[in-house]
C-alpha cells in the first residue's frame, strides 16, 4: 500500500476535486503494525527479518514505554501507523529503533494512527477504506494518550487544500490522497489507491555502487549510484551525495556492506527520463525491499 507521487499540478488539483479522495498528513518515520494486546502493545515492522522471512521485524523490546500502554477495551485491534520521533527524520528514528540497547530517544517515540485492521476481534481487512476509517472513529477516544494520536482526516475539497498548505507552511512532508473504496492488500501497491503529494519527493531507491570522490573527498567514495527497477530490471537513475562524514567514510571502508541496500534519494521532483532533479541522499531505509524500489512511468 505504498503511495505513488502525484503526476504533475494537473493531477493534484484532480485529487483536491475528488470526492473519492481523503487526505492525511505524510509523516517520516517508520510503518509499523501495532497489536493491542492484553499484556500492553506489540509493534511490529511492516518487512521481514533476515532470519526468518515470514515474519516480520518486532520492535517492541526497542519501545519499552509504549508496550507498557494498556488498553483493555481495545484487545485484538490492529492498528496501522507510523512511529516517529516528532521533530526528526526517518534516517535517525531507525538508528535509534534498531540500536541493541533502550536508551533515552527511544522514549522520544510516538505512534500515529491512520488505519484500522482489526477492531477488537472483528476483521476489518476485506471492508473498504471508507468502513474503517469509520471503525476508527469509533475508538478514537478510548486510544487518547500523550504518547498516540489518530491522524485527522480531511474529506471536502477545502478541507484537503487547506490541510495541504498547512502541512507545507509547517515544513512537513506532505500529504496523501487514499481512495476510499480502496481494499487493504498486504504488501501490495495497487495502482490509484494512494498518492503522496510533498513540496520534495523522496524516492526509494537501491544502491548499485559508487563514484570516487574528489578534492578533500579523494580518498573516500564521492557519491551514491542509484538505481530502480523497471520492467523487472535495475536501471541506474542518477547519483546522490549529502551524506555525513562518518556514513561516508563508513561507505568508502566497506562498500559491499551498502551495495544492494535501499536508500532514500531526497529530490524536487521524477523528470520524464526517470532521472531525479536535485538528488540528495537521505538515509538507508531498512523497512524496504529490493523489488519495493519500482519506477513507475508518468509517475513526477
Amino acid at each position: 500500500m505504498n503511495a505513488q507521487g502525484v503526476n504533475d499540478e494537473a493531477h493534484l488539483q484532480e485529487l483536491f476535486d475528488d470526492p473519492m479522495y481523503i487526505a492525511q498528513e505524510k509523516l517520516d518515520g517508520m510503518r509499523a503494525i501495532v497489536h493491542v494486546t492484553r499484556d500492553g502493545l506489540r509493534i511490529f515492522s511492516r518487512s521481514a527479518g533476515v532470519g526468518d522471512p515470514t515474519r516480520p521485524l518486532e520492535k517492541t523490546s526497542a519501545l519499552p514505554h509504549l508496550a507498557a500502554l494498556k488498553f483493555a477495551q481495545l484487545v485484538g485491534t490492529i492498528l496501522d501507523t507510523e512511529i516517529l520521533i516528532p521533530g526528526t527524520d526517518s534516517a535517525t528514528l531507525s538508528g535509534t529503533v534498531h540500536r541493541k540497547e533502550v536508551q533515552r530517544e527511544n522514549h522520544l517515540v510516538k505512534i500515529f494512527v491512520f488505519d484500522i485492521l482489526r477492531d477488537c476481534h472483528s476483521d476489518l481487512m476485506n471492508q473498504i477504506l471508507l468502513d474503517r476509517l469509520e471503525a476508527l472513529d469509533r475508538v478514537k477516544e478510548e486510544l487518547c494518550h500523550p504518547y498516540i494520536t489518530v491522524l485527522p482526516v480531511a474529506t471536502t475539497r477545502s478541507a484537503k487544500r487547506a490541510l495541504y498548505n498547512s502541512v507545507l507552511t509547517a515544513r512537513g512532508e506532505g500529504v496523501v490522497f487514499k481512495k476510499l473504496d480502496a481494499y487493504y492488500i498486504p504488501g501490495a501497491r495497487p495502482r490509484d489507491n494512494w498518492y503522496k503529494a510533498k513540496k520534495s519527493a523522496t524516492f526509494d531507491c537501491v544502491i548499485i555502487g559508487f563514484t570516487k570522490g574528489a578534492g578533500r573527498f579523494n580518498n573516500r567514495i564521492g557519491a551514491v549510484r542509484f538505481g530502480q527497477y523497471v520492467d523487472g530490471k535495475l536501471v541506474e537513475l542518477g547519483q546522490a551525495s549529502g551524506m555525513t562524514d562518518e556514513v561516508r567514510a563508513e561507505m568508502s571502508e566497506y562498500p559491499e556492506k551498502f551495495v544492494g541496500k535501499v536508500v532514500k534519494i531526497k529530490g524536487m521532483q521524477r523528470l520524464k527520463s526517470g532521472a531525479i532533479r536535485h538528488p540528495q541522499y537521505g538515509g538507508l531505509n531498512p523497512d524496504k525491499k529490493q523489488k519495493d524500489c519500482i519506477w513507475y512511468q508518468g509517475e513526477q
